[in-house]
């Protein structure tokens, strides 16, 4: 009877054991599964952001910052707020009336980083003037991001020129 209980006591450790190790195993696989999707999340404010800029979508431009986000786009100058920001997008160039701009990226340039509910994220803009064919002008964006509210969103954004590389 010892021998079957002490039998009985060691499977059940054996068992137990086997289903801690098989849970960090999975948490592991569930971490990098989730790190996979916020990087995949958080490139898609690229995507929302270029297409914005080509449709002159200003509403779904916004969508993409935080209330309190701020944007700076040029020496000492800097819009805090949407309300600041949206005024600095229906200011800039590409959304005057009459200008038909395209916004293309090239995507090996673009960079994603995650670290819990924060990341950042990099990109060139090349807008291309679907009128001459020519291109236009050419930035490049840095952004930190935040997950709120289970969505990915721009908490800041330094604009800057880039050149281009052929």
């Amino acid at each position: 009877m010892r021998k079957l209980l002490i039998g009985g006591a060691l499977v059940a450790l054996v068992v137990a054991l086997s289903a801690c190790g098989g849970s960090s195993a999975s948490s592991a696989s569930e971490q990098a599964q989730q790190r996979q999707l916020d990087v995949y999340a958080i490139s898609q404010i690229e995507r929302q952001f270029h297409e914005s800029t080509s449709t002159k979508d200003i509403e779904e431009m916004m969508s993409l910052w935080t209330d309190n986000a701020t944007f700076t786009y040029g020496a000492g100058q800097t819009a805090t707020g949407k309300d600041e920001i949206r005024q600095v997008w229906l200011n800039s160039p590409g959304w005057k009336p009459g200008v038909h701009w395209l916004a293309d990226h090239p995507a090996y340039k673009l960079r994603v980083t995650v670290n819990g509910d924060r990341g950042t994220l990099h990109f060139e803009c090349h807008f291309i003037d679907v009128d001459s064919g020519d291109v236009a002008a050419i930035t490049a964006g840095d952004f930190d991001v935040a997950r709120i509210g289970g969505r990915w969103l721009i908490t800041k954004m330094v604009g800057s020129t880039a050149e281009l590389v052929i």
